[in-house]
């Protein structure tokens, strides 16, 4: 029998009460592996502070551990135009920093 991590979802539209964090932290905890599906691009957060974005990424270098340990991979879904090269460039650093991979597709046609 061949073992699937489940896959979980990282969308633009927010679907929960609880913070992106705090999503984080319950998943964690659950010790599970898991493949995680990212919906938005790079410039989904346009009301995001500088201060936002530097408690996000003191956050993930906390939780990057764990990451390692249980995130199988990523894929990025890019919508309806390619991924940018800035972004694909931040997408190998955090592969490189995570320790797994991450794959751009394009989007899922309805």
């Amino acid at each position: 029998m061949i073992h699937v991590p489940p896959l979980v979802f990282l969308r633009s539209h927010g679907e929960s009460p609880l913070s992106v964090e705090e999503q984080f932290q319950q998943l964690l905890g659950k010790g599970q592996q898991f493949v995680l599906v990212a919906d938005h691009a790079q410039n989904d957060h346009p009301g995001e502070t500088q201060e936002e974005r530097k408690e996000k990424a003191l956050f993930f270098k906390r939780i990057k551990d764990r990451m390692r340990v249980l995130c199988r991979g990523m894929i990025v879904i890019e919508g309806d135009k390619p991924t940018a090269a800035p972004l694909r460039m931040a997408a190998s650093a955090t592969s490189k920093a995570f320790g797994f991979t991450v794959a751009s597709m394009a989007a899922i046609p309805r």
